[in-house]
């Protein structure tokens, strides 16, 4: 498959997945619980014919935004019964697979009746975001080491004064390739909730591959080997105090460019 093909499938799944969580964000309200909105995720995907996952949809509501929870990460981040109060944060993250092509969106909201206090510490995260994305495309450039990058953005959300998040994600990633697609496990059955079999057997792929051959390691983390090439959806995620937010966008590091298929923190997926 030609490159350019591929790049515009990733950003047709994208504006897809971005969609969906949208039109539910803006219908979230005080008293639902997180499993309900991510029901009515799934449900606006199905009318978009999604039918396989890297991983099926996730909801954070309050303190849960921070992952501050004991336990493992896999149980403890699904969607719970816990009820959304007025004035909280949330996070809605989805992933589907759409024509065999991947995506992964992400929003990070508030819901209504915020107090002044609440809203300035929630736009102060998503001000950060917005720092974090723009600085990204100079930091990520073709050629950049993996860990340089993943060491840059920790290093300046330490001078904001905020918290990372992101590497408390399992593998403690920072960003995830979205190559390799479609394969042999695009079309696998769903099984429950939360990861999915096409992300696990892919990931998976990708480490062995990388080992073997030499192609580049499917994570941008702390410690990763190698240099970051191709196509990433990228999660900063942030805390403070009882809040946090994160945007996940797709981010292309290939030949002599650096971009953003998507440059608005939930902005417009412009391929």
């Amino acid at each position: 498959m030609k490159r350019a093909a591929y790049v515009a499938g990733i950003a047709r799944a994208q504006r897809v997945a971005r969609e969906a969580i949208l039109t539910v964000a803006a219908s979230v309200r005080p008293g639902e619980t997180e499993r309900a909105v991510c029901a009515r995720i799934e449900h606006e995907l199905a009318l978009a014919k999604v039918q396989h996952w890297l991983h099926t949809p996730y909801a954070w509501w309050g303190e849960r935004t921070r992952f501050d929870w004991q336990g493992t990460w896999e149980l403890e981040a699904l969607p719970s019964e816990r009820k959304l109060e007025e004035g909280e944060p949330f996070i809605l993250d989805a992933a589907p697979i759409v024509g065999g092509f991947p995506a992964d969106f992400a929003y990070s909201g508030l819901a209504a009746a915020a107090t002044p206090e609440r809203a300035s510490e929630h736009r102060e995260l998503l001000d950060e975001l917005v720092r974090l994305k723009r600085e990204l495309v100079t930091w990520a450039s073709p050629g950049a080491l993996a860990e340089d990058v993943c060491r840059q953005v920790e290093e300046s959300v330490a001078l904001a004064h905020l918290d990372v998040i992101h590497t408390r994600y399992p593998a403690n990633v920072l960003a995830h390739t979205l190559e390799g697609f479609p394969n042999f496990s695009s079309s696998a059955p769903r099984v429950g909730t939360g990861f999915q079999l096409p992300l696990l057997l892919t990931y998976a792929k990708g480490i062995v591959l990388h080992h073997l051959i030499g192609t580049p390691y499917p994570f941008l983390r702390a410690h990763a080997p190698g240099r970051a090439r191709g196509l990433y959806a990228v999660e900063p995620h942030l805390g403070k105090n009882g809040s946090g937010a994160k945007f996940e966008s797709v981010l292309l590091i290939d030949g002599d460019e650096t971009r953003w298929l998507d440059p608005g923190l939930f902005g417009e997926v412009v391929g």
